[in-house]
Order: C-alpha cells, then structure tokens, then sequence
C-alpha cells in the first residue's frame, strides 16, 4: 500500500467508515443470558454509552456530561415508544416465560434505531428527520413478514478459552480491515494488527473485570466479557479512523516535495508511529466506563 500512497484517497475518511465500524457488534440475544438484574441493567447501560463516546470519538469532538445526559435521555425517550411497537408487533405476552428474553431483544434491536437515529442528526444537523411512529409500525412490520420464520440461537462456547478465541477472531477482519485502509508506511502490516489486537484484548479483560461483580456467575461473566471485546474493538476502529484522518491531514498539507521526503523517511525508518492511536484507545476506553457508571448514578437517582 505504501508504494501507491495517495494522500487524497483518504480525503473522506470519515465518511467512508462511518457504516462500517460499528461500535457494539455483538450477540443482540446476550442480555438474556443475564440473570441478575443488576447486570442486565449496567450491560444495557454499557452499550448505549459505548455508541455516544464513540460517535464523540469519530467525529474528534468531546462531549460534555451535559450533553451525555441530554443525549442519553433523548436515545432512551425514543426507545421506550419504539419499544412499545415492537412489542405490540411481536405479539409479546407478559405471562409468558419468553417475554423477558422478548423485551430485552426488542429493546436491544430498538436502541439501535434509536442510536442511528441519533447519530444522523448530529452528522448532517438539518437534513435529517425522525419517523413518526405510524411509519416505524409499518416497516417493522413488513419486515417481520419478509423474515425467516425460525431462528437458532447463537452457539455460546462453555469454555472461557474457546470464547476468546472467537472473540479475538471476529475482531481480525475489522482490525485487518484498518490496516488495509492505511498502513501507516509499516513494513509488515501484520505486526501492526497484532499489536491492536493485544490492546484490544488488554482493556476488554481489564474493563470487564472491573463492571462484573466478583459474585456473579460465569455465564454473567462471559456475556459481560464478550461485550467488552465488542466495545473494545469498535471503540479502537473509531479512534483509528479519527487519527488516521489527522495524520493523513497533516500529510496532505505538506507541498509535494517535502510530502515525498516525509513519506520516504518513514518508509526507510520502518514506518509512521501509531502509539497515538493505542494511547487514545485507552483513553477513550476510560471515559467509556466513566459515562457507563454516569449513566447509572443518573438513572439510580430518577428512581
């Protein structure tokens, strides 16, 4: 890649990732697996704070706990009435045994419309509108109508090493897919994409650790740690895609000349530095947890 490089390609950077990195890619069925209802709670909690510090992430702006706290009551205003379509849609009895694996499904499903709902408006402010829920009822109907009518549940590994080691391989092909997109001038892109991987790894251990209660069973665990590999990678694809623009940015602002000197030192020197990008993984990964355990002081008190 470094051979071709071009500056421009990376131009809209930005845009070009921004329906393909998804901050929290996992099993939409996990919070059932869940038995407390503490932990439900704070998993829930989790994945709606991780898509707002990531957005904040993407688009290199910080968000103030204000606008946290603003933007979480707008999110969850959304998917409580979203909710109640859903539910109403998939025939959802409460004095069944399924309703709640049914709620916390259709609550899952629902925050993301919500999220992306919410992203948008902040991405193109004014071109953007909300669907009123008549509208919402209807496509969500005709969807159900066009969707298989059986569903099997995802395998979930009983082992801890086997979970892992699926963890770490759905994380590849977004990590790989990173250094596709610019390699940063390394000889050999894979060092690179083992190095993200083990940040990945590092705070979703860590980070689960500290959100999982230590009396909790594993199945609670598992479901906690798998999440966070999600979150973790998502958040580091953000980060990435943010610093990545930058540092082609600045690039890019050289003149012709001192861009090729630049572009050639790097590649006799063994490549451009990247621990930016692992230092403000980290960084992104705590004030993740921080807005998670916000999220949950806030709500605690509304009660």
């Amino acid at each position: 890649m470094s051979d071709l490089f071009d500056p421009a390609a990376l131009y809209s950077l930005s845009a070009s990732l921004d329906d393909d990195s998804t901050i929290v890619e996992v099993d939409q069925d996990e919070l059932k697996r869940v038995a407390g209802a503490e932990a439900r709670r704070r998993c829930a909690s989790l994945k709606l704070a991780a898509r707002i510090v990531g957005l904040a992430t993407a688009n290199s702006a910080e968000l103030s706990d204000d606008d946290v706290l603003e933007s979480m009551v707008q999110i969850l205003s959304r998917v409580a009435a979203l909710r109640e379509i859903a539910l109403k849609l998939v025939e959802a009895d409460r004095d069944s045994e399924d309703y709640s694996a049914t709620f916390n499904a259709v609550t899952s499903a629902m925050l993301d419309v919500a999220t992306e709902e919410w992203k948008w408006s902040r991405l193109a402010p004014g071109a953007t509108r909300t669907l009123p829920p008549a509208t919402v009822s209807k496509l969500l109907e005709r969807t159900i109508q066009f969707s298989p009518e059986r569903f099997d549940f995802e395998f979930v590994p009983h082992d801890m090493a086997t979970l892992r080691r699926l963890a770490v391989l759905e994380a590849m092909p977004k990590v790989y897919g990173l250094a596709n997109l610019f390699d940063y001038f390394q000889p050999s892109p894979d060092d690179m994409v083992r190095k993200f991987l083990q940040a990945i790894i590092k705070l979703a251990e860590l980070h689960a650790e500290l959100m999982a209660d230590p009396a909790s069973p594993e199945f609670t665990y598992k479901a906690i740690l798998v999440r966070f590999y999600g979150i973790s990678t998502g958040v580091l694809c953000e980060v990435f895609k943010a610093e990545a623009a930058a540092d082609v940015a600045r690039l890019r602002a050289l003149p012709e000349i001192d861009r090729s000197l630049q572009v050639a030192q790097y590649e006799r020197l063994g490549g451009m530095s990247y621990n930016h990008i692992i230092d403000k993984h980290q960084q992104a990964m705590d004030r993740l947890l921080d807005t998670a355990n916000l999220i949950l002081e806030t709500r605690q008190r509304s009660r």
